[in-house]
């Protein structure tokens, strides 16, 4: 019993925030994969508030910790990763070329997360930056381009799906480059960026 004592109080409220921003983003993934796309960017988006608040309410308590790094890296593979990699290949490019696509998506998110849990941020006076090209920053961009594709005549352009491919593959690579990101604040950044693509799913889709 003590062991599930020590369990709780090891993934605290921070942790739980970030159980239930995975919970959300399988109840996305399982919508995604019954056909609901418009109901799995929502479910998406709320995950990734969630997932924003998650460090913010550490910093706030106190309580971060090592284990808390590490399940978020963890509920970040799965948020980000594996959810742009699905969207990839079950409505972006339903063929061979979603296929590979979906396939540098994830591999390239776990090599960069990893990567980022072993070496950190790197700082330039005050200001912290990410090495490469950020996980949910690539999920952002498979989300802008499937909102693109259903709105805007992109089909009809030439070598539309090889271009799409190339852009995916090219950010799922960058990922591990040595490009600088600027850490963006998650209450400035990402909660509004998220609402926005939650109330553009259910306004678009």
């Amino acid at each position: 019993m003590n062991r599930y004592k020590e369990l709780v109080s090891t993934i605290g409220w921070a942790g739980l925030i970030s159980l239930t921003s995975l919970l959300a983003s399988w109840a996305a993934i399982s919508s995604l994969l019954s056909g609901n796309a418009k109901l799995a960017i929502v479910l998406a988006s709320i995950a990734f508030q969630l997932d924003a608040l998650d460090g913010f309410v550490a910093r706030r308590l106190g309580k971060a910790s090592e284990f808390g790094r590490q399940l978020d890296s963890m509920v970040d593979l799965i948020n980000y990763s594996l959810l742009a990699a699905l969207v990839t290949q079950q409505l972006l490019l339903p063929n061979v070329l979603g296929f590979i696509a979906a396939f540098f998506i994830l591999a390239f998110g776990i090599l960069r997360l990893i990567s980022f849990n072993i070496k950190g941020y790197f700082e330039e006076g005050d200001v912290r930056y990410y090495r490469g090209i950020v996980t949910c920053h690539l999920s952002l961009a498979t989300l802008i381009i499937f909102v693109a594709k259903k709105t805007l005549p992109i089909d009809s352009l030439p070598y539309s799906d090889w271009i799409i491919a190339f852009i995916l593959i090219a950010l799922s690579i960058g990922q591990l480059s040595q490009i600088k990101t600027r850490k963006t604040g998650a209450l400035l950044f990402w909660i509004p960026v998220s609402i926005f693509i939650g109330i553009g799913a259910l306004v678009w889709l």
